[in-house]
This record gives structure tokens, C-alpha cells and sequence, in this order.
């Protein structure tokens, strides 16, 4: 190699190599940035990710441990409701016990034997029935004047009917 004549050839295009080797080398430093950043946006991910999964883990744990006071609570308030029904029943058992007592004194003692009101039945056969028989029939709807229709508001079924007679019969259109 003829070391003074790169050096003469250097000097002659000394622009254009620099100018070359200035764009290698950018276009270099952007691969790198380039890459840099792509490991870097990786790295944020997996942090990113790693934040929803603590954040879904403490979420979970917290729903896991509101779940489970909720289920103590309920299970706490199931003990009671039975431990209730339990005082119920005795004193319903100790009322009917003591309506025969007194009963039994009355004839012994040739008293007129006094007649107790029912207790209810004890436990109750199914409450909702008993507790709504408006419901049943259909006569929870009001209208605007506060009428029982059994429809509901707004409805135009039956709205040319006439209200039911004293005898509860309902009158027909032509009547």
C-alpha cells in the first residue's frame, strides 16, 4: 500500500469522504436511538403491565376480602335469624301451652272456658301470600284518580271497562 498517496487522494476528497462518513455515521446513531428506544418502550410495558397487575392483584384482594367479611356477615345474620326463630318457636310453643293450662283450670274449676285468639302458624307457611293479597288479585295499580284497576299505568287493556257492581260482577260495554 502506498501510504503517501492515500494521503494525497485523502486531501483531494477529504469533503466528500467526511460527508460520506458523516452520513453513515448519523444514519448509525438513528439505528441505535432507534433501538434504544424500542428497549426502552419495552421496558415501560413490562412496567406498565406490571402496575395493572399489581393494581388488578390489590383489586382482587380487596374485592377477595370484601367478599369474605360480606360472607361472615351474612353467615353471622343467618345464626341470628334462626337463633330468633328458635325464641319464637319456644314462646309459640309456651303460649299454646299455657292457653291448654289455663283451659284445663277452668274446666277443673267449672269456669267457662275462654276462648284464646289464634296464634299465628308457626313457622309461616309462605309469607309473601299471606302478606299480599292485593297482589294476587291484581289490584296494585292506581290510576290517577287512585282507582284499583289491576292494569299497569298507562296500560289500555280493559280501559273501557265500568268498575266491578257491590256484587263484584263487571258490567259489559252496553250496560
Amino acid at each position: 500500500m502506498n501510504w503517501p498517496a492515500l494521503i494525497d487522494l485523502f486531501r483531494q476528497y477529504h469533503e466528500a469522504i467526511l460527508t460520506g462518513a458523516g452520513g453513515v455515521a448519523g444514519w448509525y446513531g438513528q439505528v441505535m436511538k432507534d433501538r434504544l428506544q424500542r428497549q426502552r418502550n419495552v421496558i415501560d410495558a413490562e412496567q406498565l403491565e406490571n402496575e395493572q397487575l399489581a393494581l388488578a392483584l390489590n383489586r382482587e384482594r380487596f374485592l377477595t376480602d370484601r367478599l369474605t367479611v360480606q360472607g361472615q356477615e351474612a353467615e353471622m345474620l343467618w345464626r341470628r335469624l334462626y337463633e330468633r326463630e328458635r325464641v319464637i318457636k319456644e314462646y309459640h310453643s309456651a303460649a299454646l301451652s299455657a292457653q291448654r293450662q289455663v283451659n284445663e283450670l277452668e274446666i277443673r274449676g267449672g269456669l267457662p272456658e275462654t276462648v284464646f285468639p289464634d296464634l299465628p302458624d308457626f313457622p309461616p307457611e309462605d309469607g309473601r301470600k299471606a302478606e299480599h293479597p292485593a297482589t294476587e288479585r291484581g289490584e296494585h295499580y292506581d290510576d290517577a284518580d287512585g282507582n284499583k284497576t289491576g292494569r299497569p299505568p298507562g296500560s289500555t287493556v280493559g280501559r273501557w271497562e265500568k268498575a266491578a257492581g257491590p256484587e263484584g260482577n263487571r258490567p259489559t260495554e252496553g250496560s
